[in-house]
């Protein structure tokens, strides 16, 4: 885990799987260019609307409540994987954000991953984002548990910030 300022919000520290950060960044790289290219649309664009959902998520909702039932998976990656949490009301259409939390202090949110076009939800596929997460874990790509998670977690460089 990189030390550092860490994003604070609603009291819980936030921190990002390098695999969050990078599909993060890669957003935010967009988003820019596409304000470059045109100024006045750019708000109007899936990738901006996409990004400014995500925040939103990452920032607002999730930190609001991360125990809530909206997060909940239940059994959607069998009975091992109930302990993840997923954003995805208040997100595109078949886009989901994976995190863990830890409620006992310090309060620490660890966003995971967002899936992209190329893994959006479709219930049997190969793609659908619940399968190729739960590979993921399988193949140790993310770490299964919160500490784990924590080593090679980094903070989120965005929100209000603290020593």
């Amino acid at each position: 885990m990189e030390t550092g300022k860490v994003a604070v919000q609603n009291g819980w520290s936030l921190y990002g799987h390098p695999l969050f950060l990078q599909r993060l960044e890669d957003l935010v790289s967009e988003v820019e260019e596409l304000s470059e290219e045109d100024p006045d649309g750019f708000t109007h664009h899936s990738t901006f609307k996409l990004y400014d959902k995500v925040a939103k998520a990452m920032m607002e909702r999730i930190p609001a409540d991360p125990s809530a039932r909206a997060f909940l998976l239940g059994n959607t990656m069998g009975e091992e994987n109930r302990h993840w949490r997923r954003a995805k009301e208040g997100l595109p259409d078949r886009y989901r954000l994976f995190f863990q939390y830890r409620s006992a202090a310090p309060q620490t949110i660890i966003y995971v991953w967002l899936n992209d076009c190329a893994t959006l939800r479709k219930d049997g596929a190969r793609t659908d984002v619940y399968v190729v997460f739960r590979k993921m874990l399988t193949k140790g790509t993310v770490p299964g548990s919160f500490d784990e998670l924590l080593k090679v977690a980094n903070p989120v460089q965005t929100g209000t910030e603290e020593e």
